[in-house]
Parts: structure tokens; C-alpha cells; sequence
């Protein structure tokens, strides 16, 4: 029999006071404190909507082999890191499983643990989804709520399970609800009066005052709040006193409030990284968690409700469930999934290998006469389609590079008027200076003329927001502006002659400004960039590229980014490089920079030498319509005109070529259709974005030229040949693949369980404090991707698989790199990513034990 909880009443405010001093704060706090940096380390930040990228929600457990990590978030968590059987019962069916992958994989996976105590074969495997009919399983959003074999759970889910209530839900709005309004960012009209304070004591102060917890039956909640310590720690100590928490369950019980609200606990995250940035302490996400405890505290005390602690603490968390089919136990079920996972893997893999280039390449001695330009792309899956679109339109008269969208810039792009801007690089990196707007060859007397305006418009704009939005306003703003903003409604609505929107970016410029507004070079000096800077940036940006020799007449940095209308998570189809920013402003400084004279006479000092007659220009690819933008062509010397003219037609034809191979992917009805998309805000599947990612290949283009990878793969330029001390190679391997890792693992968490990882469906999206998302007009903050992102409606638009990474280089060149960066040899070891070696014409797998196994199953298949 389960023993019954009970806590001393909270009618008495000394309550909280002196129990924060009793056994959990015996030792002034060290256990508590060494507990809680552990439950936070487990979470993975979430970053805001304007500059929104891809994370790995499970980052925080990558310190544990893939499947293990599993087994620990199960224990507290209802989340989900591995598809249900139906789904491949319909990857066998559609033919993208195959019993020889699953042998395969059995092979691979003989020494787990997991997969010899289930004695699976391929016979038993390939029987068992047969019986499924995968159909049903597909449509919905995946995840559940409903974890039979979790061991831990908070309060209100205890008292909920017994009683029929629906605590959980009460409390996460009301978590919410203080969380939203504490961080508001300009949306709400009536701020919180307590914003400044930090969340804890912002929390006190509200809840200690806020009487909705109170009418909806949670007594004395004022009080007990009234009294609680003065710091979250403390307040954590004293609710696992009063709840009488084991001493060995506090790291799981705490994990489990945290996940009960991981939303904003992911949010918090964010708020601590971006302090620890700066060097600052952030107690955010120890606040939510004291938040979410006091009051599950508070509801048992008026709850006699069962909760098995000691049970708990003795118990074993790997029980056998034995399923619905009678078939396989719980832990069967749980290897068998994880091996078709595998299986999956192993057969894109051989695939891909299949069409690779694997011999080795033949040196360039000079660059065609006929090669036009040289683009250099994002190694983003969606400029895969158009490199191969390029070359083949211009029967190879233009040769593609790929490299990270930030073009190894690390810059703060700061508007013109403004006087901070955005991150335009990687979430693993931060801006070393700022690179600010101007109007290019316009006079100084037009960029102050334009910031005035700017500041007129962009004024006038916000307090019409504030009276629009007050309670004296409000009804009069709708009077006097009603029927215009009805009719500016309906021309969105039926998309009478609309143009591509660019926001506000052009506010107060005049027209005939707006082309030469761009990124200057004024201003480096000030900031400690000198010109020895500058050129040693140059340097790294063509080493980096691999391009040092042989140039084009034209050579093109091609940034990228998407137009969509009313979006929120726009900021997710642009470049994750950029850090959710589209490339223009790091492509044309890059273009900017080496044109400069005194850039390339410095390069050239360095072994690198730029032909006079070789112009660097910018260019922006947008993926939605697959539209490719030039910048700065105006001053293009006339000899260059005619390459550029010609470069112009090919790449309008390879966008159309590109555009026709999307067709029939995005579910367009014609060319019509696809480019209206960029405009239609009742579009929730505007493009695929990076959907159907799973690859991760660094080589030169000759492995994959003329190859067909279907946009699933991240493309980087590497020749080891030219990289002796292996530098290049490790910042590849330290930065661009593991953004590709952190892509692929957000699509994947959004796509085994959307519930937890995802965002849900796009049509019932709302924006929280500018930030954030909301599933309606409540709940806990959505994370991860729309189901809209990730499934058609019918099918799954993305198949989750853990990166392949494919690398043309010596095993022993990769070895140092591993041997250097633990947490990259992390991720391998322990079953995140996936490594295949290219090295003298040969293929090698790395293993979880480190080691190196060649791969023999290619050639096979290709026999």
C-alpha cells in the first residue's frame, strides 16, 4: 500500500520560512544547487521568433548513448524519441526499408545490449510489420501523453490520475501566464509593473497578489507564497522538504516539474546562455522550477492523494509492458524500433554512397577557359538542387562551392538609424564587430535625411499601436480605421497586385535610395578592425571555401534566405549560418570586402593572388520561389558586363529548371502557384524549408556533380590536399557539421514527437510577447517545428534519420580533430551522428567504440 502524502497546513505563513532551513538545506544548499545544475543542463535553449534557429532539444543528453537517453527522459517525461512500428511498417512498404538494410543493422547493432537480449531477426521483424496497418498512424501529429512506464510525475498529475481533476493544466496556464507577461517584449499594452525584477522575485510579487489560483480552488495560495524564501533555491529546498521527497528522487522530480512547463523552461534556458554569454548569472530557469513546485506543495496539502516515494526510490523504472498485440514486451518493442531506425539509416546510406564520386580527384591546373563565374552557396539542403541546376543549365560555364552561409564572417549587421543589430552567425558563435548600413554613394545628407524619416514613421507607427491597443482607444481606433484596414484585408485576402513585402526595412528611405542601402566598411578601424583584419577575414573566407587559385572572371557569394507572409517562424526557413537572418548582408560585405585594392595586394602577399579582372558580387537565392537577386551591379566595370549579363540568363534558367523540380514536392498546381506562395498568408506550407535533410558530405564538387541527392544533403567544399595541417577540416567539423547535426535533430525531435519537440498545427499559432508561440491562447510555449513543416497532410514530408556525415579526408586528419574535441567524438560514440570516411577511394564507418570499419555492403549492392 502506497503511503499518503500530507504536509503541514499553509494557513501558517512560518511554514515555508522553516522548513527552507530543514533536511535539503542541511548542507547550506551545495546538493541542491550540484542537483539543479544537473536538471538544467538537461535542457536545450529555445531562441526568439526574429531569430529563430534550429537546436537539438535532446542536446542536453548527449553525454548518453542515444538510446539511453531515451530510457532517462522516460522516467519523468512523457517524450518520445523514436517512431511507433506503423511507420515502418510504411517505410517497408514504400520500399525505403528493406529486409537487407535490417540485416544490416542487426550486424552493426550485435554488440548493443538492448538488441541481443530481444533476439530480433530480420524474419520476426519483417513479420511483425506486416501485421501493421500503417495508415492510421500517419495523419495525426505525432507524440502522446500517455506514458504507461513512467515512474515520476508531478503533483498535480498524481492527484489528476486519481481524483479526475485537471490540476496540470490549471497550473501550467497559470505558469504561463506569469512567464508571458514577465518577458513581454512590446506586445501587450499594459506591462507588467514588476518586468525588471528578476522571474523569482517578479513571480512573488505578482502571485503573492494574483487571486485566479485561489477562485479556481487552489486555497491559500497568497499566503504560502507570502512566505516563501527569498531565492529559488531555497524555495526548491523547502518544497522537497514539505513534499517529502526522497533525497535519491530529487534530480528526477525536478526534472519532471521542468518538463512539465519545458516550453518556457527551454525559454529560461535561452535567458541563461545569453547571461553566461556576457559573463552574467541568470536564475531563470531555477525560478520556473521553484514556480511550478510551490504549487504542486500547495495542492497537496488540500489533496490526500498517494504518492509512492519510497517505491519509487527502491523501485525499477525498466518495467515489461507486454503490448496490445501480445507479440513483444515493452523493452522488445522499444529494441526492435530502435534497430528499424538503424536499418533506415543503413539504407540511405548505402544509397547515397552508391552515387558518390569516390575516386580521386585530378588537379586543376587552371580554370576553364569557358567558366563564367564561380558561385559559392550555403551548404543549406536547398542549395543543393540549385548548384546542380546551375551547372548543368550552363553546361559547367559556372562551378558551385558550398561553404557556411555566414561566409565566415562574424558580424553584428546593424540598420541604418540603429544603433544594434542582428547576429548574423551560428548559435555556437557570437559577432566580433559590427558592420552598420548605409546609403552607398548617396552623400551624407540622405542617410540623415533617412534616419529622420525613419524615426518619424517608425514613431508615429508605435504610438498609433499604443492608442490603437488601450482601453480609451481602443473602440475609437476601430471607428475611424475600420473600413480601411477591411479593405487593405481583403486586397491581402484576394492578393490583388502584390508585391514581395520587405517589412519595414526600407522605412523612411527614399525610393531611389533603396538600392545602394547596404553594409558599409566605414567604421572597422573604430572598432579594431584594421586592415591586416580585414585581409587575414579575406584569407579565411577563400582558404575556407577552398578557393585560392583559378579565378573566374565573375566569383559570386550567394546568401539565402525565404519570403513568406504572415509567418512567425519565418526566421526558421532563412539562414541558420546567419543565425535565422537571411545572407544578404554577409554575402555583399564579403563581395565588398575583396574588391578593395588594398585587400587584394595583401592576399597576394599571402600566396593569393586575385586577377585584376575578377569582380567579386553578391547575390541572394530565395528559396521559396527559387528567384536568385544580384547586388551592386552597377558598378561592375564594362568588361565584366557581358559575363554578367550571361551569368543573369543561366541562373533565371536554372531557377526555372529548380522551380519545376519543386512542383510536384511543394504540391503547387503550376509556377503560378509556387511563386504566389511568397505572399499568400493563408499558406501554411510555403516551402519544405530544410525537410528531408540527412546527409552531410565534405569533399570536392566532383564526388557529387551531376548527381541527383534530392535536396536532402548539406553540401561543404573540401580538398584535404590543400589543408596540410588539418585547420580547415576541424573548423568544419567543429562548426558547420555540427550546425547540420543540431538542423537535423530538430527536424527529427519535431517529427517522432511533435507533442513535445514540435509546435503543433500552424492554424491555431499565436504570438506571445513578439517572442514566442502559443498552440491557441494558452498553454505552455511551443519549441520546435509546425506539423505543417514536417508531413503533407497524407505523408511524411520529412523521414527522421540521424545525420550521415560523409568526409573525403585521411581517417588519421579526422582522428586529430576527434582526439581534440571530445564533444564531437561525443556525438559519434554515442550514436547522435553518423561518420562515413572517404579515404584513398575507400569507405569507412566509424564506430561507437572508436574505431574504423570498411565498408564492403557498397560495393555489393552496386554488383
Amino acid at each position: 500500500m502506497s503511503p499518503t502524502l500530507s504536509i503541514p497546513s499553509v494557513a501558517d505563513p512560518s511554514l515555508a520560512a522553516s522548513s527552507a532551513h530543514s533536511a535539503p538545506w542541511s548542507d547550506g544548499g551545495a546538493r541542491i544547487r550540484e542537483i539543479l545544475e544537473q536538471v538544467c543542463s538537461s535542457m536545450t535553449a529555445v531562441w526568439p521568433l526574429k531569430d529563430y534557429v534550429a537546436v537539438n532539444p535532446l542536446g542536453g543528453f548527449t553525454e548518453h548513448r542515444f538510446l539511453d537517453a531515451r530510457k532517462k527522459l522516460r522516467v519523468y517525461s512523457d517524450c518520445e524519441t523514436l517512431m511507433p512500428l506503423a511507420y515502418y511498417a510504411n517505410e517497408l512498404k514504400q520500399g525505403r526499408l528493406t529486409v537487407e538494410a535490417i540485416e544490416l543493422a542487426i550486424k552493426e547493432l550485435a554488440t548493443d545490449e538492448s538488441i541481443a537480449n530481444a533476439n530480433l531477426t530480420s524474419e520476426s521483424m519483417v513479420k511483425q510489420l506486416r501485421s501493421f496497418d500503417p495508415l492510421p498512424l500517419l495523419v495525426q501529429p505525432t507524440g502522446t501523453s500517455t506514458n504507461k512506464d513512467r515512474s515520476l510525475r508531478t503533483i498535480s498529475e498524481f492527484v489528476d490520475g486519481q481524483k479526475g481533476t485537471d490540476w496540470t493544466t490549471t497550473i501550467r496556464e497559470e505558469v504561463s501566464k506569469h512567464c508571458a507577461a514577465h518577458y513581454d517584449d512590446g506586445q501587450a499594452a499594459w506591462q507588467s509593473p514588476w518586468k525588471d525584477l528578476p522571474l523569482y522575485q517578479a513571480w512573488l510579487s505578482a502571485a503573492s497578489r494574483d487571486r485566479k489560483i485561489e477562485i479556481l480552488g487552489l486555497q491559500g495560495f497568497r499566503k504560502f507564497v507570502t512566505a516563501m524564501p527569498a531565492t529559488p533555491e531555497e524555495s526548491i529546498a523547502m518544497c522537497l522538504n514539505s513534499l517529502g521527497v526522497p533525497s535519491p528522487l530529487w534530480e528526477g522530480f525536478l526534472s519532471c516539474q521542468m518538463q512539465s512547463v519545458s516550453g518556457w523552461a527551454a525559454w529560461a534556458k535561452f535567458q541563461v546562455d545569453m547571461a553566461s554569454r556576457k559573463d552574467e548569472l541568470s536564475t531563470d530557469l531555477i525560478a520556473l522550477i521553484a514556480m511550478r513546485l510551490a504549487y504542486d506543495v500547495v495542492l497537496a496539502n488540500q489533496a490526500t492523494v498517494s504518492v509512492p516515494w519510497d517505491a519509487m526510490a527502491a523501485g525499477d523504472q525498466d518495467q515489461v509492458d507486454v503490448s496490445s498485440s501480445g507479440a513483444w514486451s515493452n523493452r522488445d518493442d522499444i529494441a526492435l524500433r530502435h534497430l528499424l531506425l538503424r536499418a533506415c539509416e543503413i539504407e540511405f546510406r548505402e544509397r547515397l554512397l552508391l552515387r558518390l564520386n569516390v575516386l580521386p580527384d585530378v588537379p586543376d591546373t587552371a580554370v576553364p577557359s569557358s567558366t563564367v563565374a564561380q558561385m559559392v552557396f550555403c551548404i543549406d539542403v536547398r542549395s543543393e538542387r540549385m548548384r546542380r541546376h546551375l551547372e548543368a543549365t550552363s553546361n559547367r560555364e559556372i562551378e558551385t562551392f558550398g561553404f557556411a552561409g555566414f561566409f565566415g564572417l562574424p558580424i553584428e549587421f546593424v540598420p541604418i538609424g540603429s544603433s544594434s543589430g542582428n547576429a548574423q552567425v551560428p548559435l555556437l558563435l557570437s559577432p566580433k564587430f559590427q558592420v552598420h548600413e548605409g546609403l552607398r554613394g548617396s552623400g551624407e545628407q540622405a542617410a540623415l535625411d533617412s534616419i529622420a524619416h525613419r524615426t518619424t514613421i517608425r514613431g508615429f507607427r508605435q504610438a498609433w499601436k499604443r492608442f490603437s491597443t488601450s482601453a480609451v482607444g481602443c473602440f475609437a481606433a476601430v471607428e475611424t480605421a475600420g473600413l480601411l484596414n477591411g479593405f487593405s484585408l481583403l486586397k491581402r485576402t484576394l492578393r490583388w497586385d502584390l508585391g514581395l513585402s520587405d517589412g519595414h526595412r526600407f522605412d523612411g528611405v527614399a525610393k531611389a535610395d533603396r538600392e545602394h542601402l547596404g553594409p558599409m566598411l566605414c567604421g572597422l578601424n573604430a572598432q579594431g578592425i584594421t586592415t591586416t583584419h580585414q585581409a587575414d577575414m579575406a584569407e579565411g573566407v577563400l582558404r575556407g571555401i577552398g578557393l585560392t587559385k583559378n579565378f573566374a572572371p565573375l566569383v559570386v557569394f550567394c546568401g539565402h534566405g525565404s519570403r513568406t507572409d504572415n509567418n512567425p517562424l519565418a526566421a526558421g526557413l532563412d539562414c541558420g549560418a546567419c543565425g535565422g537572418h537571411t545572407g544578404e548582408s554577409n554575402a555583399r560585405f564579403a563581395a565588398m570586402l575583396l574588391n578593395q585594392p588594398f585587400i587584394r595586394t595583401n592576399l597576394a602577399e599571402r600566396g593569393i593572388e586575385i586577377p585584376d579582372g575578377t569582380r567579386f558580387v553578391a547575390a541572394l537565392h530565395n528559396t521559396t520561389n527559387d528567384e536568385i537577386a544580384f547586388f551592386e551591379t552597377d558598378e561592375l566595370p564594362e568588361e565584366s558586363l557581358g559575363d554578367f549579363q550571361q551569368l543573369a540568363k543561366m541562373t533565371r534558367s536554372a531557377s526555372e529548371r529548380n522551380r519545376a523540380e519543386r512542383l510536384p514536392i511543394i504540391a503547387s498546381k503550376s509556377v503560378a502557384d509556387l511563386m504566389d506562395r511568397c505572399t499568400d498568408w493563408s499558406e501554411v506550407r510555403p516551402e519544405w524549408g530544410l525537410a528531408g535533410n540527412a546527409a552531410f558530405i565534405v569533399g570536392s564538387r566532383r564526388m557529387t556533380e551531376s548527381t541527383d541527392l534530392d535536396g536532402r544533403t548539406f553540401l561543404h567544399t573540401y580538398d584535404h590536399k590543400d589543408d596540410p595541417s588539418g585547420s580547415i577540416l576541424e573548423s568544419i567539423m567543429t562548426a558547420p557539421m555540427v550546425v547540420a547535426h543540431l538542423i537535423n535533430m530538430q527536424y527529427y525531435a519535431s517529427t517522432v514527437d511533435n507533442l513535445h519537440f514540435g509546435s503543433g498545427t500552424k492554424t491555431v499559432h499565436n504570438v506571445v510577447g513578439r517572442f514566442g508561440l502559443f498552440s491557441g491562447n494558452g498553454g505552455d510555449l511551443m519549441t520546435g517545428l509546425p506539423w505543417q513543416s514536417l508531413h503533407t497532410g497524407t505523408s511524411f514530408q520529412h523521414h527522421p534519420l540521424r545525420l550521415l556525415s560523409v568526409i573525403a579526408a585521411p581517417r588519421a586528419s579526422i582522428e586529430r580533430v576527434l582526439a581534440k574535441h571530445a564533444g564531437v567524438a561525443q556525438l559519434l560514440t554515442n550514436q547522435w551522428l553518423h561518420l562515413v570516411a572517404i579515404d584513398e577511394s575507400q569507405l569507412f564507418r566509424y564506430t561507437d567504440s572508436s574505431t574504423w570499419e570498411p565498408i564492403t555492403s557498397v560495393s555489393a549492392l552496386s554488383n
